[in-house]
């Protein structure tokens, strides 16, 4: 229904986001010629984020009604650890 419309636009925000994000930090370690800590951390998360977004999309996750879906799957891949 409507709140997966609005779930997929924030999504997509956060993308953004990290896409952003991810062009700053690059600047910064070309300057610096290295990340800190903390930008390398961030530097990861905004990759990690962007891959599992194609990744769902991917496997069309987002056409789904619910998230349930979602978590399951996060749930499966987590547990084999």
């Amino acid at each position: 229904g409507n709140t997966i419309m609005k779930d997929s636009v924030w999504l997509d925000d956060v993308a953004e986001t990290c896409t952003i994000t991810l062009n700053v930090l690059q600047k910064k370690a070309e300057q610096r010629g290295k990340l800190s800590h903390a930008d390398q951390t961030m530097t990861d998360l905004c990759l990690g984020y962007l891959y599992l977004l194609s990744i769902c999309d991917k496997n069309l996750l987002f056409e789904d009604d619910s998230i349930l879906g979602l978590t399951e799957i996060i749930k499966q891949k987590t547990t084999i650890h």
